[in-house]
């Protein structure tokens, strides 16, 4: 009975510490002047379209910041899912770049960019074993979502920003400052907003 308790307690242990890391709470400052969108001035990468048809994936309630989640951000699969970059939990780059060929990709500064940054991070996130981790769902009433697609996105986006061309950049200590909070780990989209309400 021991034996069996210990062992169902190391798997969940393990199942937890296998997952992408959860966001640091320091990523969420409220005291944030500037946002991602600020400094680096790119297109949507999504059709409004697909944002319309994803926007009912998006959560009601995130983790609070620091605690692991069980499963992906859905909003994301739909996305993925949505322009075929994303079946049987692999990503199809090929699906990919024709997506932000018309989004991203039309912007003549990011254009030459996008083609290497979807290849190398979907390189980087399928194979890493935190991303292969199987979800767990939050709702009885559906499948998990998969890591994968949050991870190429804000893979994805966190490149881009890093790199942004300078016809698209504002250049200030404050957007250096999120270039080094990428850095350190947090997520593109936690640096979107200018953080939680008090």
């Amino acid at each position: 009975m021991f034996t069996a308790v210990l062992i169902v307690g190391v798997a969940i242990a393990g199942m937890v510490t296998s997952q992408p890391p959860a966001p640091d709470a320091s990523c969420f400052q409220p005291d944030r002047t500037v946002t991602v969108d600020d400094c680096c001035r790119m297109p949507r990468s999504v059709s409004q379209t697909v944002m319309d048809k994803c926007s009912a994936q998006r959560p009601t309630q995130m983790p609070a910041p620091g605690v692991p989640r069980t499963e992906g951000c859905c909003m994301m699969q739909c996305i993925l899912t949505e322009i075929g970059g994303f079946a049987n939990n692999v990503l199809n780059t090929d699906a990919i770049k024709s997506s932000l060929a018309g989004t991203l990709g039309a912007d003549p500064a990011l254009a030459p960019l996008v083609g290497t940054t979807v290849d190398s991070c979907a390189r980087q996130i399928q194979n890493d074993p935190a991303y292969a981790v199987a979800p767990i769902s939050a709702s009885p009433d559906r499948a998990g979502c998969s890591f994968v697609p949050q991870g190429f996105m804000n893979c994805l986006h966190s490149t881009l920003f890093k790199s942004c061309p300078s016809s698209l950049w504002t250049e200030s200590s404050d957007c250096q400052g999120l270039k080094q909070k990428l850095d350190s780990g947090c997520p593109f989209f936690a640096l979107r907003g200018r953080g939680p309400p008090n």
